[in-house]
């Protein structure tokens, strides 16, 4: 195997014992560049002197390389048979989790006094870059689709979507303690568990009680109907008691009631159905990758959280509503920074949101003055040396900053628009610690996923409601907001005509499974 120009000269009883342990015992090929990043970690600790030391190591990598591999992470640069430094950077850094996560002083000797890069375990994904995983129904499994989206989407994206939606939280709603049935015990009757029916089976059964879960949705005479995938039923909302949260036309929900002799069901209680613990879900689908981070496999999370609380000063800061210019918001932004600048510690990240502009971009000039803003923050951020080595700066966009389209999800601000700021800028910042986002967009940070979604979603969600719980107190509303979309598992559970969205990238306003944590403009207008 050549050497690389200026690589590092690897010694051949080395070389040896890396082909040996990966290539002999487990029959896979390394790439050059992955020799070197051995030698070069071995190197920086200290386990060349010792050929037992230098030999456990190596085993040590290679086998962890294939149990995650088997585990089925998918490791970024291996593909099962081939491996690159990439793939054991990726092995390498969750050995150091694990390690700092062991309380007994039996860690792999190369992990050992290793303190694991915060930057390597924080990641922004973009929501027109994010894999597209699809419900699989008949299978009631997840699987990646291997294909990229389109701005034009095809005349069934629409209905693939719904119909996915609905089978997802269908088969959460049956994985419901509620209705499954016992498996010991005197409760191991039909009767003790909630039984789902659909619009098809309420044929001849007037007058009996019925559950049945579907889609809100209005009909051509602008009656309020229930819809599943196998037809509609009318809906009597007169009697009906609304659970908690936002029951909008285009939710997915639960009816208790009764079929009549109109061929109506006479709604008595409406609920959305029960969210799924992250947890549970992370069981069911934790081995794929999401958003295209690389798949963490369940038995490493732990570890991962164990390392999220060594870490307890590190925090993400976010903005909204960062009007670029606005003289007075310039001048609180600098008083941020400043106070971040001083301090001891500086955020991991620093999240700022649009809109950028106090006024409408549409107007005549209003682009220019728009990239001039960008240009003078560049100015201001250049005053703060230590946060830009330090902290990832992401920008999200508002509905009201110019995009490719309105439609959810928004792209990134175009790029022509802030060449200005990026050039007063230095190039490794711009490569490493600058991004520019979708809008939403998710922060990942160990075992966390973080939700940026900017959209005045409470106020759509309000003009759109059917049925709102009675004798509302204050911040119920809040709170009945988060509970519908972490309940719909969705950013924006809005029919098309309220909300339009881009059918090809709808997975990527999925909250399944539930994150973290969710950042959104919640205050109604």
């Amino acid at each position: 195997m050549a050497e690389e120009s200026g690589s590092l000269h690897v010694p051949l009883d080395v070389r040896r014992v890396m082909l040996r342990a990966f290539t002999k015992k487990r029959h896979l090929q390394l790439q050059s560049d992955a020799v070197q990043f051995m030698y070069r970690t071995l190197e920086e600790h200290d386990l060349l002197v010792d050929e037992d030391a230098t030999t456990e190591a190596i085993d040590a990598l290679a086998s962890a390389l294939v149990d995650q591999h088997v585990a089925g992470a998918n490791i970024a640069g291996f593909d099962g048979h081939v491996v690159t430094a990439q793939a054991l950077q990726k092995v390498y850094d969750q050995l150091l989790v694990e390690s700092a996560d062991d309380a007994n002083a039996n860690a792999m000797p190369l992990t050992q006094g290793s303190i694991p890069d915060l930057a390597r375990y924080f990641s922004v994904c973009d929501a027109f870059h994010q894999p597209y995983i699809r419900f699989h129904a008949p299978r009631q499994v997840f699987e990646k689709v291997g294909r990229r989206g389109s701005l034009l989407s095809g005349a069934q994206a629409p209905s693939a979507h719904m119909e996915e939606r609905y089978q997802l939280l269908r088969s959460i709603v049956l994985r419901n303690e509620h209705f499954l049935p016992a498996l010991t015990g005197p409760t191991s009757s039909r009767s003790s568990m909630m039984q789902l029916t659909t619009t098809k089976h309420l044929l001849g059964r007037q007058g009996e009680h019925c559950l049945l879960f579907g889609r809100l949705s209005t009909s051509a005479d602008g009656t309020y109907i229930l819809e599943d995938t196998e037809g509609y039923v009318p809906l009597d909302l007169q009697q009906a008691v609304a659970g908690e949260g936002i029951f909008t036309e285009g939710a997915y929900v639960l009816i208790e009631g009764e079929y009549t002799n109109s061929e109506q069901l006479r709604v008595w209680a409406m609920g959305h159905p029960p969210s799924e613990r992250r947890e549970d879900a992370r069981q069911i689908a934790g081995h794929l990758d999401w958003y295209g981070t690389g798949a963490v496999p369940t038995k490493h999370v732990s570890a991962l959280r164990a390392q999220e609380l060594q870490h307890p000063d590190v925090c993400v800061t976010v903005l909204s509503d960062v009007h670029l210019d606005d003289p007075v918001t310039l001048a609180h932004l600098r008083a941020i920074l400043q106070g971040y600048q001083d301090a001891d510690f500086v955020p991991l990240a620093i999240v700022l949101c649009g809109h950028f502009s106090s006024t409408p971009v549409e107007v005549d000039g209003a682009l220019e003055t728009y990239a001039a803003s960008f240009a003078r923050l560049a100015d201001i951020m250049t005053r703060f040396p230590r946060l830009l080595e330090s902290c990832h700066w992401v920008f999200v966009p508002g509905a009201r900053d110019p995009a490719a389209t309105p439609l959810l999800p928004r792209p990134r601000i175009p790029a022509p628009l802030v060449e200005r700021f990026e050039r007063r800028l230095p190039r490794d910042f711009c490569e490493t610690r600058l991004h520019w986002m979708s809008n939403p967009c998710r922060l990942v940070y160990f075992s966390q996923d973080i939700v940026i979604f900017r959209d005045n979603i409470m106020s759509k969600m309000l003009r759109s409601a059917m049925l709102l719980k009675d004798h509302l107190e204050a911040g119920d509303l809040q709170k009945y907001l988060v509970s519908t979309l972490l309940d719909q598992a969705h950013l924006c559970p809005l029919p098309p005509q309220v909300r339009p969205i881009l059918w090809e990238y709808a997975h990527a306003l999925r909250l399944y499974p539930m994150p973290s944590a969710v950042r959104l403009k919640a205050e109604p207008s």
